[in-house]
């Protein structure tokens, strides 16, 4: 949400609600039952006091005095206090993206994040009391179909890495060949090192195909020279159509290399570069297309938030020729259906609840997910539309070409890899260290990127710094870039031109627009208003649904996680600058670890599930 005004320039925000209108905004712990009320309770009981409920608990299993956490604070003190902390981050012009892409964030995601009943409610497995939600993932579903192509949306994983996980699980359980799996070694090292963590303790095995040290690309000569004996053994090949330092793969190649030697196909991809002026979708990769699709989505909804929550984009084919796939996908898939009354209506179809008692069966263990986020990318892509989605590529390319420009005039900078096309981002070889020149770019209130000099083993040796553009860039912060590298490397080359500016060929782009729907914010406002409307929140009174997610979701919190400091933070930028969130992550752990009384405590999980898994790991790798 927006903060609605700052006092004087400076100093602690004023609150973008009133708390008196939630009744249980100020009540102590959230608690509605006034002491009356509680008193009332206690005396229909005979009990004096809340202490006397637990004097059935022998005195040697209760804590005699609290553990040592800090006082609880007034709600000023809080809002206070959470905004310090907020200030502590230190936000720069960035051309970070990589693992994380981060754009503009359209003004309907904070009217929609204000509506409770969509924000509160529990997942859907009701669908009479969640029809709201049902429609927003709905949408969701229709608006990444448009821009991927794909008939079969999941409603939403974790993160990429999750989702990625999911796609090769998918392809094991539809292809007989085994559990063997061919990953690109284009894709990112922090995916890949998610990925060899899940199989580890399992029958999956991964095999690295090679990248060419000098495009930067898959090396598909080598990859081509296999033969059918040495490839017939891999259930699945995984690739990227942007691959990590920012190049285009050839996924036409890479997708037919995948279905000649009879492997599923399974493409990593970025759903915000596939609209309209932007590139290929994953259904036109080759002759036919790939089977599955994995991606992260976080970026269609909302600012980096130092890395979480993600949006796991994962799809499979659903049609005349591919029908058969879906029932060994994840769940949460959104279908039409009739009440009994015999009135269209929305439900959760195929896998309607994820904690699945098929044990090792399961087509998923996932229980929770980002499902939230998925209504809000869903209505984004909905305000954004064809139109604002094509402008907000151009926007990124032409500050892209314009950088270049003026970089590429610099001696000793050059394109690392000049024969490889790529998009919205570039990789630069400079004759000096990239680390030291991060350092110097943030004393010039600049992050400048990433550095990928260590992610090939082959380029050792070469200064290899990363760019990221997109419409968050104006002109004056591409202006600043310039005159940065320009003071840092002075010297012209002698060549009249250093910048040949060329787009990708068309092999690589989309043909034709994504067809994405568009409608004005007040129509959207008032429409997903509507359909806050029909679902039943913990707002409105008794809730029926017991969950570890069913708290009272205080307004101070969502408050606090849109503060610029929280939300824009970007998990690869220096540690030096992201203070804010890793106190807050540093005070949780603590609280955490004296509250259970254990030796370590980790906030990496997101859900319950994901917690779980995080321990089964730890005992197994206790045990190794």
């Amino acid at each position: 949400m927006a903060v609605s005004e700052i006092k004087n320039g400076r100093g602690c925000p004023n609150l973008n609600y009133d708390p008196s209108e939630f009744p249980r905004e100020t009540q102590r712990h959230y608690i509605s039952a006034s002491e009356d009320e509680i008193r009332s309770m206690l005396d229909s009981i005979g009990l004096a006091d809340a202490g006397e409920l637990f004097s059935h608990i022998d005195e040697s299993l209760i804590f005699q005095e609290g553990p040592d956490l800090p006082e609880e604070l007034e709600y000023d003190q809080a809002v206070a206090k959470l905004f310090a902390l907020s200030e502590k981050t230190k936000l720069r012009n960035s051309f970070i993206g990589d693992l994380l892409p981060a754009w503009k964030t359209h003004p309907i995601v904070d009217s929609v994040s204000k509506l409770r009943p969509l924000t509160t409610s529990y997942t859907p497995y009701q669908p009479e009391r969640s029809q709201g939600t049902l429609v927003t993932h709905w949408i969701y579903q229709c608006a990444l179909s448009a821009l991927t192509g794909f008939e079969a949306i999941n409603t939403s994983l974790y993160d990429r890495s999750a989702a990625l996980f999911e796609a090769i699980a998918c392809a094991i359980r539809t292809n007989p060949r085994g559990t063997r799996i061919l990953l690109a070694g284009s894709l990112f090292y922090e995916d890949r090192e998610v990925l060899d963590t899940l199989v580890r303790e399992t029958e999956i095995e991964f095999a690295i195909a090679p990248v060419n040290p000098s495009s930067g690309c898959l090396d598909f000569s080598a990859l081509d020279s296999m033969g059918e004996e040495a490839t017939k053994g891999f259930a699945a090949f995984v690739f990227p159509q942007v691959n990590k330092f920012g190049l285009l793969e050839k996924v036409d190649d890479l997708a037919d290399f995948a279905r000649e030697r009879g492997m599923r196909s399974v493409a990593c991809i970025d759903p915000m570069l596939l609209a309209g002026g932007g590139l290929k979708p994953p259904t036109e990769f080759g002759k036919e297309g790939v089977d599955f699709i994995a991606g992260e989505a976080q970026h269609l909804a909302i600012p980096p938030n130092f890395g979480g929550p993600g949006l796991g984009l994962f799809g499979c084919r659903f049609n005349e020729r591919s029908k058969r796939d879906l029932r060994s996908t994840p769940g949460r898939y959104v279908g039409k259906a009739k009440d009994v009354n015999g009135r269209d209506c929305f439900v959760m179809v195929l896998s309607t609840r994820e904690q699945h008692i098929r044990k090792e069966k399961a087509t998923s263990n996932v229980c929770s997910n980002q499902a939230f986020l998925a209504t809000l990318a869903g209505a984004s892509l909905l305000a954004k539309g064809e139109k604002g989605m094509k402008e907000s590529l151009e926007q990124a390319l032409e500050r892209k070409e314009k950088a270049l420009e003026g970089i590429l005039t610099c001696e000793g900078v050059e394109l690392a890899f000049p024969e490889s096309p790529s998009f919205n981002e570039v990789v630069l070889e400079l004759d000096s260290e990239v680390h030291g020149l991060l350092a110097k770019g943030r004393e010039a209130n600049l992050h400048l990127g990433v550095d990928v000099s260590g992610r090939e083993r082959a380029h050792e040796g070469r200064n290899l710094l990363k760019l990221t553009f997109s419409d968050l860039h104006d002109e004056e912060a591409v202006e600043e870039l310039i005159r940065f590298f320009n003071m840092e490397f002075p010297g012209l080359k002698k060549e009249e031109s250093a910048y040949d500016p060329h787009p990708p060929a068309p092999e690589f782009l989309r043909n034709g627009p994504a067809n994405l729907p568009s409608f004005s914010h007040d129509e959207l406002s008032h429409y997903y208003e509507q359909l806050a409307d029909l679902n039943v929140s913990p707002d409105d009174g008794c809730y029926p649904l017991g969950s570890c997610t069913m708290k009272y979701n205080p307004m101070l919190n969502d408050w606090a996680a849109a503060l610029p400091g929280f939300s824009e933070a970007h998990p690869q930028a220096p540690e030096e600058d992201c203070q804010g969130p890793l106190a807050i992550l540093y005070e949780i752990q603590e609280w955490f670890r004296k509250i259970t009384g254990l030796a370590a405590v980790t906030t990496q999980p997101v859900a319950g599930a994901q917690g779980e898994l995080v321990g089964l790991k730890l005992f197994q790798a206790y045990h190794r």
